[in-house]
């Protein structure tokens, strides 16, 4: 992957390798590939590639999101505007967008697979932005929200790796659910994390997402609570609230059930989504597919 972000300008190359270097958990290729394998799958170079192509759209949006958020740090450092200049961030997204594009161009339809998950990525940002800071978002919302903005780009990654290995009709469907579900348990997972994660840890301040107005699951259902739900709801709908007023929500939060209610909901995701693999054969592969589905719910990062 690093190889194929090589420009002809020293900065650029230089601002790809500082998005790239501190790995994030890297899901989508590892979901890519062992679905592949999993499928008995023999075209090793092509899911690899298609792996890597999903790897780099995916931190070009990260680009473009910690801009759009005014971001201070990404996996525990600087986020790329804040290290280098705004204006050239932006054309660094563009890049590892389109170089990400150019891996599967000549992989039938894994490139249309890629493009439709991005412009779901795009619908779902676009429609979360409608909610910010608006307490009478719900479940459902929420759940629409983070199919777009995070589940599509990993189902795809499933997606693309079942169809490079030949598989269709329902084992296809199939292992799209699979991903999906583990997309969306991974989103809210990543969502509780802000309110009970150690930032030391998941290389994020705790509570961005309360300062930044965003519509999580957590906050849904904190703003359900009889007892501390307007006060909640208060600070949800302020722009910028005060690290005091975010700390405090962050506080109330922790005293209602929200995130029992959140981990058994990422939970019955995952149950859902292991029953759409029991039709693939025993392998070290299906093994770890079932780890990471396991993995997703019990995360710390």
């Amino acid at each position: 992957m690093m190889s194929s972000i090589r420009s002809a300008s020293p900065e650029l190359t230089e601002m790809c390798d500082y998005v790239l270097q501190v790995k994030g958990k890297r899901i989508r290729p590892s979901m890519c590939i062992l679905v592949h394998r999993a499928y008995g799958g023999k075209d090793a170079e092509k899911a690899i590639n298609t792996g890597a192509s999903i790897e780099l759209i995916h931190n070009a949006t990260l680009i473009h999101d910690d801009i759009n958020d005014e971001g201070e740090l990404r996996r525990g450092r600087k986020a790329l505007y804040r290290e280098y200049a705004l204006g050239k961030s932006i054309v660094t997204g563009d890049y590892l967008y389109a170089i990400g594009v150019l891996l599967t161009s000549a992989y039938g339809n894994v490139t249309r697979y890629v493009l439709e998950a991005a412009a779901s990525m795009g619908t779902g940002e676009f429609n979360q932005k409608d909610f910010e800071h608006r307490g009478e978002v719900s479940e459902e919302d929420y759940m629409k929200i983070i199919n777009g903005k995070t589940a599509q780009l990993i189902e795809c990654s499933a997606k693309c790796g079942a169809y490079l290995a030949g598989v269709g009709g329902s084992a296809l469907d199939d292992i799209c659910v699979f991903a999906n579900r583990v997309g969306m348990a991974f989103q809210i997972v990543d969502d509780m994390l802000d309110i009970v994660g150690d930032e030391n840890i998941t290389g994020k301040p705790v509570g961005s997402d309360i300062y930044e107005g965003k519509p999580t699951l957590p906050l849904i259902y904190a703003m359900q609570n009889a007892e501390h739900g307007e006060e909640i709801r208060r600070v949800f709908e302020m722009v910028k609230p005060s690290k005091e007023e975010t700390s405090h929500a962050i506080r109330l939060i922790k005293q209602t059930d929200a995130i029992e209610r959140c981990t058994a909901k990422a939970q019955g995701l995952v149950d859902e989504a292991l029953t759409k693999i029991v039709h693939i054969e025993d392998s070290e592969y299906k093994r770890a597919l079932t780890g990471m589905a396991n993995y997703i719910v019990s995360r710390d990062r």
